[in-house]
């Protein structure tokens, strides 16, 4: 597997990544602070775009999506990047939306760890509709019918 990565804007941090790490640290490719006001959100360029090419032994491909998901230190002081899937198709600038779920406002600075990148294979099984879905011990039972509400 490849990760290519293009700058689409000169100062922005290259994604890095650790042993062990499940993803990429992106980073706010921004030249001076940005203040996201209190339960308001604001959309913050990273400077680059991917792709990700994928190589199999067997000639079989397979399809990918990358995941942004939130850094749980900003999640601890109330700073949520939102989920999102960039399609492996994509090829233009990834951009986070950052929420400030406090009640004053807070600060990104430029180079600041954002969000997370993580590669996911996916599935696309062959759709069928049914008039019936196999019986189970839950069935229909919905929201809180396992005892979480």
């Amino acid at each position: 597997m490849k990760f290519l990565i293009k700058k689409f804007r000169e100062f922005a941090p290259d994604p890095v990544t650790r042993d062990g790490d499940s993803g990429f640290d992106l980073f706010a490719a921004i030249q001076r602070p940005l203040i996201i006001p209190a339960q308001s959100y604001r959309t913050i360029p990273t400077g680059i775009g991917v792709e990700v090419k994928y190589f199999s032994l067997f000639g079989r491909s397979r399809r990918l999506e990358l995941q942004v998901r939130p850094r749980s230190g900003h999640t601890m002081r109330g700073i949520v990047a939102q989920y999102g899937t960039i399609d492996e198709s994509y090829r233009g600038e990834i951009k986070i939306s950052i929420y400030n779920m406090n009640k004053r406002p807070i600060r990104i600075e430029p180079g600041e760890k954002i969000a997370q990148l993580v590669i996911v294979p996916i599935y696309k099984p062959k759709m069928q509709i049914v008039e019936n879905l196999s019986e189970t011990e839950r069935g229909e039972n919905g929201f809180g019918s396992t005892g979480d509400f």
